[in-house]
């Protein structure tokens, strides 16, 4: 079954809001790991569980390469955290 994608851009899912610059990003990140690559290309809204489970592989990517030495965010880390907002709003809508 194909993905349901967005009339602005057929290679994003409709779930996901944050535009196809942003989603790339996703799956380069999750590119090396099965389970969030699973997350980040389901065709449906992800469950509150799988949306949690995206927020504790993103949280560690952040940790392991979005800051600089003396703890800056860098350009790599505020795309990480972009993406953790995109997830904490589907895990705690409203």
């Amino acid at each position: 079954m194909a993905a349901r994608m967005s009339e602005q851009n057929r290679t994003v899912p409709d779930w996901f809001r944050s535009g196809p610059q942003l989603y790339r990003s996703l799956l380069d990140l999750a590119a090396w790991h099965p389970e969030a690559t699973e997350i980040a290309t389901s065709p449906t809204v992800p469950s509150d569980f799988a949306a949690e489970t995206m927020l504790d592989f993103l949280s560690d990517e952040l940790m392991r390469t979005g800051f600089t030495d003396d703890w800056a965010v860098t350009a790599h880390g505020q795309e990480i955290e972009d993406l953790i907002d995109v997830f904490n709003t589907i895990a705690q809508p409203g």
